[in-house]
Formats: structure tokens, C-alpha cells, sequence
């Protein structure tokens, strides 16, 4: 696998894995995937090779749940989230590799938040002209930029009192979409390479096990605990990226 070290490739099955099951089990856990990649491959590499792991997942979601989406809600979203693309491809295009890093962190940290601030809060995003509008704007950016969007879009969309189904089918659709459109960007800015697809056709056995394990761990796990075992880890793992 390239030239990586015992605990790159750990890093990086483990990130396979969770991406995977995310999609199938807990929204939200993927945002670990993006700091192990983070710390797994330096500079602007990650965020070019997790995007094709993140929409071999999302085509595997959007196969289960294809007949469950809210198109009204992706429609209202849609034009600012491609604004948001946009000036995320200018963010990435201008900031150093050097400290690229340190802003993944960041974004990590104000999007994980945020999501807090609209979970044990009385904000909440009903989908006004107001809201959507800047849950698109933000999901682009942070999307484009760190592959981050995840959490601050799942609480949005539960503000929204969907079903099971179609809360999962619309997320999936959403972000199968966005990550498509955040393709050419990513060629653009030489972030995915031959290399990096390389990187990504190991990944796809990885994927397909995280979202099996995600299916039968979500029937037996305490989720309150679970999720917040997996934010102390997004913690201390953007810290890392911060300071060490």
C-alpha cells in the first residue's frame, strides 16, 4: 500500500472502516474518518483520497434507501451548497500545505460545536429561509474543504421530524451529490492523482465490511455512549492535528 508505515495503514483501514459504517449505522462517526486521514497523509493529500471512499459509500447507501428522499428540501439547499463548493475550492486552492492540516483540525472542532450547540440547545434550524440557506453555504465549505459537513446537516435534518428512511435516504442523497460535484474541483486542484486512486480501490472491501459491521452493531450498542466515545476521539485526534 504505497509507501506507508505499519500505523499509517492502521490509520487508514480504520478510517475505510468507519466511513462505511457511518452509512449504515450512526451519522456523524465519519467525521473521525477525516482527522485519521488527516494524520494518516500530510499536507492537502486527505481530503483527496477520502473523497472517493466517501461516494463508494454513499452509492452503497443511496442503493438501500435510493426511493427515500425529500428532493424539496436537496432543491432548497442545493444552489448555496454549490456556492459554498466554490468558495471551499478558493480556501484550499490559497492556504499552505503546511499548516492545511491545523484547518481540518479547526473546521472539526467549530463543526462539532455547532452540532452540540443545535443538539442540547433550544436553536434549532426548522429549514426557514433563514436556516437553509446557511446550512448550505456552511455544508459546502466544510465539505469541500475537510469533507466535514456531516454532523451539522444530520441536525438539521432531524429539526425536520423525518422517518428513519427517509432521514437516511435524503442524507445520502445529499451528500452523494455534493461529493460528486466536488469531484472536478478535486482533479483541479491535483488533489486526487493516480496515486490516490490506487489508495482508494484498497479501500472499497474495507468500506463494504464497515457498513456491514455498522448494521449489526447499531442493534446492540448504547448510542448516547457510543457517540460520545466517538467525539472525545475527534477531540483529542484535532487536537493532535492542532499542536503536535
Amino acid at each position: 500500500m504505497l509507501d506507508l508505515s505499519s500505523l499509517q495503514i492502521f490509520y487508514f483501514i480504520l478510517a475505510a472502516a468507519l466511513v462505511g459504517f457511518t452509512k449504515t449505522s450512526v451519522g456523524g462517526v465519519g467525521i473521525l474518518s477525516v482527522l485519521l486521514m488527516a494524520m494518516t497523509f500530510e499536507g492537502k493529500a486527505s481530503p483527496g483520497i477520502l473523497l472517493p471512499m466517501l461516494i463508494i459509500a454513499d452509492i452503497m447507501a443511496v442503493i438501500y434507501y435510493r426511493r427515500h428522499c425529500r428532493w424539496d428540501i436537496l432543491i432548497r439547499l442545493a444552489p448555496l451548497t454549490i456556492a459554498g463548493i466554490v468558495v471551499g475550492f478558493f480556501i484550499v486552492d490559497i492556504v499552505p500545505a503546511q499548516i492545511f492540516e491545523r484547518l481540518i483540525g479547526v473546521i472539526i472542532l467549530i463543526m462539532l460545536f455547532i452540532s452540540l450547540v443545535l443538539e442540547y440547545s433550544k436553536i434549532k434550524p426548522r429549514g426557514g429561509k433563514f436556516a437553509t440557506p446557511i446550512v448550505g453555504m456552511f455544508t459546502g465549505i466544510a465539505s469541500m474543504v475537510a469533507n466535514a459537513a456531516g454532523p451539522i446537516f444530520g441536525i438539521f435534518l432531524l429539526q425536520m421530524g423525518l422517518n428513519k428512511e427517509t432521514f437516511v435516504g435524503t442524507r445520502s442523497w445529499f451528500f452523494l451529490l455534493m461529493n460528486l460535484a466536488k469531484v472536478p474541483f478535486s482533479f483541479s486542484l491535483g488533489l486526487i492523482t493516480k496515486e490516490s486512486l490506487t489508495l482508494n480501490l484498497y479501500s472499497v472491501p474495507i468500506i463494504i465490511a464497515g457498513a456491514f459491521l455498522g448494521v449489526l452493531v447499531l442493534k446492540k450498542i448504547n448510542l448516547k455512549i457510543f457517540m460520545w466515545l466517538i467525539r472525545t476521539a475527534v477531540i483529542i485526534s484535532a487536537v493532535r492535528l492542532l499542536f503536535f
